[in-house]
């Protein structure tokens, strides 16, 4: 089944800002202190949607995980789920699940939650009148697919037995699928909020009567262009949290965000600009975090389209044309690891065995000339775009002087951010730059959305063999096998070279002196209710 064309989690490229604000101007990034409790945190644009039916791009998911609560969450030091509504869980045979709820547990509008509000939400989640672009998290749901193809007015597998107990049965046994249901688009939602909203619910500037949920957290103002204002959950029903406001401001530019932390008007600082790490790093001693994430940076190929439709040889030439770990030296001062595949280090499923693509420009200009191309004769000038960023800028420039080199001529296409999104949704780009992060830990998360014919279809990319690994995999209870089917399935990927991969990045962050409980992790999803000023 085909899915519209969206923008993930991470395909907003090089997401190099993560800063609060506050309306109290400050010298918190300078290391002077105050007592406000507002934590400032920059976003490179608006979110597309604060509706958790599409928290399938990074901006929405920053700020959409402090409104919204689901059934379970996921401990971000452990890496473990753990409960959220559901305050405990029964599994038969990784294929029934039943939840019960907490009693008591309240929307931001005082209206109790209950299991039919869980059951109505995964509903609406896989109602194709919603066109919800995370409903492949419920998708192994017994009949979801009818559900999701117009087929039946409800979802057989999803039942309330009662006020707070919530049954949902799978076509397939899936461990794994406690870990999905973690993801933020799994969030419980408002009926009468929903309904009422209509196709206003978390659009652009949306404000708290649209955007209700059950988190830690209430929407208090949406500006567009300017800000996101959110104000602590009084009534919440787990650990409140410390602080009273998070402003997420709009900061387009990373060097602005430095300057602003420098000024004291933003509490943190992720993606400091291309060669300022160690100089920034002398200037706020022991204020800088590295941390490694699940994530693959890389240039998608439009599959559908011509020079790359049906031409695997031309598309692995350009893989063994590019010198990732000169990228990853002169553009992101050593920060990042070379990317053989899709899959990053750390996650369980990674294949340190995986052969890749080296460095090997003779290969790429043999392979050139076997893809019907000697020399780059008879090849036409490709667009290379990316959302406009310093680090995508300069990324993308290191990628098109190595292309040149064997004879593929570029030119770039910088973009504004809603701008690209929407263009790569549509599949009207040739060459494409995404950033794909790692929403549960189940590799899945990222193999199945990229690269199944069910998933965004962004590449316009198809291939059965690796459909039947995946789905394989996911309902695989050993985990040993497990890993084997989603490691053979990333093999034929790679084979197929439906993307030039580049680097797995590690996140770099510039804390102010005065942040505690600021908890770094593999997903870059920063528990906003942790922090402590």
């Amino acid at each position: 089944m085909q899915r519209s064309r969206y923008i993930h989690l991470l395909i907003l490229g090089v997401i190099c800002m993560l800063v609060i604000s506050t309306l109290m101007i400050t010298g918190c990034g300078a290391g002077k202190e105050t007592n406000r409790q507002a934590f400032r945190y920059p976003l490179l644009d608006d979110p597309i949607s604060l509706d958790p039916a599409n928290f399938n791009e990074e901006l929405g998911i920053n700020v959409g995980k402090e409104i919204y609560d689901g059934l379970v969450d996921l401990d971000f030091e452990k890496l473990t789920v753990i409960p959220a509504h559901a305050e405990k869980w029964d599994v038969k045979e990784n294929k029934v699940f039943t939840f019960y709820l907490r009693k008591g547990a309240k929307f931001h509008n005082g209206k109790e939650v209950t299991a039919e509000d869980f059951r109505y939400s995964f509903d609406r989640l896989l109602n194709p009148d919603t066109a919800a672009t995370v409903a492949w998290i419920l998708e192994g749901v017994k009949g979801a697919v009818e559900r999701m193809e117009g087929k039946a007015d409800n979802t057989e597998g999803i039942k309330v037995i009662d006020r707070y107990t919530l049954e949902i049965t799978l076509e397939e046994p899936s461990p794994s699928f406690l870990s999905w249901l973690a993801h933020p688009g799994a969030a419980v939602v408002d009926r009468d909020t929903v309904e009422k909203a209509g196709v206003s619910l978390g659009s652009t500037g949306a404000g708290p009567d649209v955007i209700i949920g059950s988190g830690p957290f209430m929407l208090s103002e949406w500006v567009p262009k300017n800000q996101i204002r959110l104000s602590r959950n009084d009534e919440y029903y787990g650990q409140k949290a410390f602080l009273e406001q998070v402003e997420f401001r709009i900061i387009p530019d990373a060097t602005t965000a430095l300057n602003e932390f420098r000024a004291g008007n933003l509490d943190i600082v992720t993606g400091i600009p291309p060669g300022q790490i160690q100089s920034v790093e002398k200037e706020f001693p022991g204020q800088v975090i590295k941390n490694t994430l699940w994530e693959v940076k890389f240039f998608g190929f439009n599959l559908s389209r011509e020079p790359f439709k049906d031409n695997v040889k031309l598309r692995r030439a350009l893989n063994f044309a590019i010198d990732r770990e000169g990228i990853i030296n002169a553009v992101l001062e050593g920060d990042g690891v070379p990317a053989k595949g899709v899959l990053p280090p750390g996650m369980a499923e990674y294949n340190d065995d995986l052969k890749g693509y080296d460095y090997n420009p003779e290969k790429a200009i043999s392979l050139l000339s076997e893809a019907g191309f000697p020399e780059g004769k008879g090849l036409p000038e490709v667009e290379l775009a990316f959302n406009q960023h310093e680090t995508n800028q300069k990324i993308a420039e290191a990628v098109q002087a190595q292309l040149k080199e064997v004879g593929f001529r570029t030119k770039l296409k910088g973009m504004p951010l809603p701008e690209y999104q929407r263009e790569v949704g549509t599949g009207s780009l040739n060459v494409f730059w995404l950033s794909w992060i790692a929403d549960s830990m189940d590799a899945g998360c990222i193999l199945y959305p990229l690269f199944s014919s069910g998933g965004y279809g962004l590449f316009g990319y198809a291939n059965q063999e690796v459909d039947t690994l995946l789905d394989r995999a996911k309902s695989a209870v050993d985990q040993d096998e497990r890993i084997r089917l989603y490691r053979e399935a990333e093999k034929l990927i790679v084979d197929d070279s439906p993307a030039i991969w580049i680097f797995h990045p590690r996140r770099t962050y510039l804390k102010a002196g005065n942040i505690s409980g600021f908890q770094a992790n593999p997903m870059d999803i920063i528990p906003m209710d942790k922090i402590q000023l």
